[in-house]
């Protein structure tokens, strides 16, 4: 009977993971808000103006007397030790839903996972995640036990040098450091919050998780997937068309990728229509309507449907600026 990853045993899961979760989640303030920052729109098209505006902003956090650079300093063995727990128990949940009795001895599980068990859908239907996470709990689990069991390891300013020690044969060192950990830490901790729903994964975070993957390759010892690092941002078009279908997306988009030539780009489009020098009417399409449209408007896309309200934040020299529209 195949594994059916319900909410019940979703819970379990939870359960289980919830203190590693927290230390990591506290020490590198893994956190939604933070990884996923919503930002006021960057790129701005002012009225008859057909050259952007680009807009950066920061955000920048400083508190006294902080703790945790300090104890990353020091602590790479317990979080690289934790980090490694969480997957642990990832795949021994997994293998027991899968009808495989638990057992304490990492190579037996190691052994179950070659028969390929099935993941909970989230996974199981991105074989690329899947094959990666089991490649991490392969190269990691020797390197658990050195730091557990032996001393064949060294840390510096945050990095940590380790060898596996199994069977008393001493390997070839293997380098991570403090930034390569923060990476692994977040892909973890990360796939655990959308497993259990705490976490929704839409298509810029899932590129980010590819991306993170990739830092790690020397870790899951996999190809790359070629993941280009993700940007998304909020794009505004003041028009005194009253048809945002009139906006030439594939005109924004090549202006963006000009600018971010080496990202992988993706925005919102904010249509706002000016009639006599003031807002009549607001228009907000996410990303999802015209991802995969070519440049082009799906001609079944109602307007109506993406109506939204007037932003607080107009600037008057917006309303007003010379010159053609995009639209």
């Amino acid at each position: 009977m195949p594994p059916t990853f319900d909410d019940l045993s979703l819970t379990k899961l939870s359960e289980r993971t919830d203190y590693e979760c927290w230390l990591l989640e506290a020490v590198y303030a893994i956190v939604e808000h933070e990884l996923f920052r919503s930002w006021p729109d960057g790129v701005i098209y002012t009225l008859g103006n057909p050259s952007p505006q680009f807009i950066g902003y920061l955000a920048i956090s400083a508190p006294i007397g902080d703790w945790r650079p300090g104890f990353l300093k020091a602590g790479a063995p317990l979080v690289l030790v934790s980090t490694f727990k969480l997957i642990d128990m990832l795949v021994e949940w997994v293998l027991r839903e899968n009808g495989v009795a638990s057992t304490f001895k990492f190579q037996q599980k190691l052994q179950h996972l070659e028969n390929t068990p099935e993941f909970p859908p989230l996974i199981e239907t991105r074989p690329w995640l899947k094959k990666r996470i089991v490649g991490l709990y392969s190269t990691l689990e020797p390197l658990r036990g050195t730091i557990i069991h032996d001393r064949h390891f060294a840390t510096t300013d945050g990095s940590i040098r380790v060898s596996s020690s199994k069977g008393g044969v001493v390997g070839d060192p293997v380098e991570i450091t403090g930034e390569k950990l923060r990476i692994l830490a977040r892909v973890v901790v990360s796939v655990l919050k959308y497993l259990e729903g705490d976490w929704q994964l839409d298509e810029f975070r899932e590129k980010r998780l590819r991306r993170d993957l990739d830092e790690l390759q020397d870790l899951h010892r996999l190809p790359t997937l070629g993941q280009r690092q993700p940007f998304h941002v909020g794009v505004r078009v003041y028009t005194s068309n009253p048809d945002p279908l009139q906006i030439d997306i594939a005109v924004i988009r090549q202006a963006i990728s000009s600018r971010h030539s080496n990202s992988d780009i993706s925005f919102d489009l904010r249509v706002l229509v000016v009639q006599e020098r003031s807002i009549s009417n607001a228009f907000f399409f996410p990303w999802v309507v015209f991802a995969n449209a070519n440049g082009q408007w799906d001609p079944s896309t109602n307007p109506g449907l993406f109506r939204a309200g007037i932003p607080n934040d107009i600037k008057p020299e917006h309303l007003h600026a010379p010159g053609l529209t995009i639209a």
